[in-house]
């Protein structure tokens, strides 16, 4: 990593532990809105009557799981602008407690509540303020979580200052991750099933809110407080952070590789009813996940282990999984159609094999993107750490709001037991993205370790200047 003058100390085991353990909470959360938000709007006609109403543009009738797509899509597309202002104001913050801790301290409980309140809908069946009321509630969580989360990931690159340490912390960052995407993807369906979409959505709102203020109180007094705000215009800083030609063959693959797993994610339940014809949605469901976190979990360990030996980079192993991603996803659509014996079976074991790749969602984009930062900085002279993650949430956000849009399009070709083409055809699309994303990955050449020798010998410091 970067050398600077104001390297922090060497975090405490403890503090790592507490401070990565907010993945719990935050992947908890947002995995099981991510899964069941669309089913939660828009049912197949079997499980219940949409929540959202159907509606007409110009002549057009649009089914209401289009229209509630739609509203996903718009409550993503709206927060994305947010990203970069607060991203923007948080390197640029002067405080006695630095420029992170007070995003985290007071945004907090608005994320909270209103990651709540996304599934307390003012009126029973179908109706327009059903619909008005989401778009805002959606829109008020994100911008809380943006302000909450985002200074928090921007801890990550000032917290560690060492190749091993940071390395230490993103596998943890890892392991908690996955525990969390267990929670709300396995556990959420169970949740659902007995009690409700309420009281699972608030069980999780709440559970993210103890994670969050466990990992605040483990940096509290070993945040960095002398980094000089930085001091860049908005943008011109929007603009720098575009030009950095590592960021800008990172961010696609990110972006895409996270959309393809957003369609697999709300794909889930439809996947359990319509294919795999299981007349408990949730329970089915939160089997399919227990079977992709085994595989995420499998390949995790292995990844480690060869981080651990020395044997492989970061760059190489997310450049590997990009593209087995893009190879295996369209295989969980074929459940059934040339294997004799159980659909379940089929269905669990597919997703496993999806799940693998998976494991550099998790493990490697918060390390490469830290690296990102410190490349830019040791380029520059000015850390902009807040920036880079908020302009990396901003694009992926524009593109992340297609998931639901996208599945709620090719759902329309078919959701049913008696026509499954569209719920077949959907993990191909997500496979697609992904290989797309990969076409610009041979251009990212960042070693593991960022110093001047380092990133000379890969040719980027006369490219940056």
């Amino acid at each position: 990593m970067i050398d600077s003058e104001h390297s922090s100390a060497r975090l405490p085991l403890l503090n790592k532990l507490l401070f990565t353990a907010d993945h719990i909470g935050l992947q908890s959360i947002s995995y099981f809105r991510q899964q069941w938000v669309l089913f939660f709007l828009a049912p197949p006609a079997m499980e219940g009557v949409a929540r959202v109403p159907d509606a007409s543009l110009l002549g057009f009738d649009i089914d209401a799981r289009v229209l509630a797509g739609f509203l996903i899509f718009a409550g993503r597309f709206i927060d994305a602008f947010t990203d970069p202002l607060i991203g923007w104001w948080s390197d640029r913050t002067r405080s006695r407690w630095g420029r992170r801790i007070p995003f985290v301290l007071f945004s907090t409980p608005f994320y909270v509540i209103f990651g709540a309140l996304i599934w307390f809908l003012p009126t029973e069946g179908s109706s327009w303020w059903n619909a008005l009321y989401f778009v805002l509630m959606l829109e008020l969580f994100f911008t809380a979580a943006t302000m909450s989360s985002g200074a928090l990931e921007a801890l990550v690159p000032e917290l560690t200052r060492t190749a091993n340490e940071r390395m230490h912390v993103v596998c943890l960052i890892f392991l908690f991750a996955v525990a969390g995407a267990g929670l709300g993807l396995v556990m959420g369906g169970f949740i659902k099933d007995a009690y409700g979409f309420q009281i699972a959505g608030t069980f999780f709102a709440a559970l993210a809110l103890v994670f969050r203020y466990l990992s605040l109180r483990a940096v509290w007094r070993r945040a960095p407080r002398d980094i000089t705000p930085a001091q860049v215009p908005f943008w011109r800083g929007f603009k720098d952070t575009l030009r950095n030609s590592q960021f800008i063959a990172f961010l696609p693959t990110f972006v895409m590789f996270t959309t393809g797993v957003g369609i697999l994610q709300g794909w889930v339940p439809f996947f359990a009813v319509g294919v795999l014809l299981q007349d408990k949605d949730g329970v089915a469901s939160s089997f399919l996940s227990m079977s992709v976190i085994a595989g995420v979990v499998v390949a995790g360990i292995v990844i480690w282990m060869l981080f651990s030996a020395g044997r492989v980079t970061k760059r190489r192993v997310y450049g590997v999984c990009l593209v087995a991603s893009g190879l295996v996803f369209p295989l969980t659509g074929l459940t059934g159609l040339a294997l004799p014996g159980s659909l379940l079976l089929q269905g669990l074991a597919f997703m496993f094999i999806a799940g693998m790749p998976m494991a550099a969602v998790f493990l490697l984009p918060k390390g490469l993107t830290a690296d990102i930062a410190d490349y830019d900085a040791l380029v520059r002279g000015e850390r902009r750490e807040a920036m880079f993650y908020a302009t990396q949430n901003f694009f992926e956000k524009l593109t992340y709001a297609l998931p639901p849009l996208l599945l709620s399009l090719v759902l329309q070709l078919g959701d049913s037991a008696e026509n499954p083409l569209g719920i077949r055809l959907a993990p191909l699309l997500a496979g697609a993205l992904v290989l797309v994303g990969f076409t610009l990955w041979p251009r990212y050449r960042l070693p593991d370790t960022i110093n001047r020798e380092t990133v000379t010998q890969a040719g980027l410091m006369r490219q940056a200047a």
